[in-house]
């Protein structure tokens, strides 16, 4: 199988533990359920192919960096899960991926609250719909929440990494784990960030605006 299928196919339970949390489609609890362990497991199938592959494909396109005319550049970089060697096609794609890191290394605080405090507060909500609290927490507006939290944390990461950035400290730190991104390459990862945050703010705005209205 191609590289980039593999990936794409590895990637997918990044989108579908999504699905799974804001439609709910086998019930609150049970979606809940299923999507968490998705997310748990992902690293452990996704990691070592990322890895087993990193010295082959492009960080960032992810292209085989081999077959480039520019010499592929070897980028040592720490995350959450330990360090690792990657590679990138090209001084170009090494300044992509350092402006990136960069950025988000001197945000990572707003980072990981913007996504972790948004999916535990997420979490605790809707189970919180789902055994029927006696206050009113409808699962509605926990993943309205969810979309606009996480909207607002991926949007900025993904729009103003600006690649003009300070140069980074070394060794290269991300403030999250590279495998998921690698899987399809960070650029793409970032254009999805950016599409989807886009959607999700829009989504969430108006619920809370339709939310408001009923409301007053």
């Amino acid at each position: 199988m191609p590289p980039r299928l593999a990936g794409v196919l590895l990637f997918l339970p990044v989108p579908l533990v999504l699905f799974l949390f804001t439609r709910a489609p086998l019930r609150i609890l049970p979606s809940l359920g299923i999507g968490i362990l998705l997310m748990l497991t992902h690293r452990f199938y996704a990691r070592p192919w990322a890895l087993a592959r990193a010295q082959r494909r492009c960080l960032w396109c992810g292209a085989d960096a081999s077959a480039t005319p520019a010499p592929a550049v070897e980028l040592a970089i720490q995350d959450p899960m330990g360090r690792a060697s990657w590679r990138a096609c090209g001084d170009a794609h090494v300044l992509a991926v350092r402006a990136v890191l960069a950025w988000a290394a001197r945000r990572q605080a707003f980072l990981k609250l913007g996504i972790l405090g948004t999916l535990a507060v997420f979490l605790v909500w809707s189970i919180a719909s789902a055994v029927r609290w006696p206050i009113p927490l409808a699962f509605d507006d926990a993943v309205a929440f969810f979309r606009l939290g996480i909207a607002l944390t991926v949007l900025p990461l993904g729009w103003l990494d600006a690649r003009t950035a300070a140069e980074p400290a070394e060794p290269l730190r991300a403030p999250f784990p590279l495998h998921a991104p690698a899987l399809i390459g960070l650029r793409s990862t970032l254009w999805l960030f950016r599409l989807v945050g886009l959607l999700w703010l829009v989504q969430a705005s108006l619920h809370f605006a339709r939310h408001a209205s009923l409301i007053g």
